[in-house]
């Protein structure tokens, strides 16, 4: 999604849980996109196999979507890969979300 100056200078004045939310929002959107684009996939047939309207995922790719655990299962099975990846390793109270990086991008690791 292109972003304008003023979008910056108004996401540098919002806390940092909401900052974080949005890049994560964001780099789930680019993913979805870029496999999309990668398979050949149009929304219109991403919105049919997991049984919502294109409209929806038009929204999802224009805005900053508030996915449920669900959507994302969803999302993902249709892709046929996964949005997001949670690892606990084992000894450790730590969990950590991936979202996988895009062509030239090591992705997105949150713990």
């Amino acid at each position: 999604m292109k972003q304008n100056p003023m979008f910056h200078k108004q996401l540098e004045q919002v806390s940092p849980a909401v900052r974080l939310e949005m890049e994560w929002s964001r780099a789930l959107i680019d993913s979805i996109a870029e496999i999309l684009k990668r398979k050949g996939m149009t929304q219109r047939e991403l919105a049919e196999k997991i049984g919502c309207n294109e409209t929806q995922i038009t929204r999802w790719t224009r805005g900053f979507p508030n996915f449920t655990i669900s959507s994302l299962a969803k999302l993902s099975e249709a892709l046929g890969e996964p949005l997001i990846r949670i690892n606990e390793p084992q000894g450790t109270a730590t969990t950590e979300l991936e979202i996988p990086g895009q062509a030239g991008n090591d992705g997105l690791v949150f713990r």
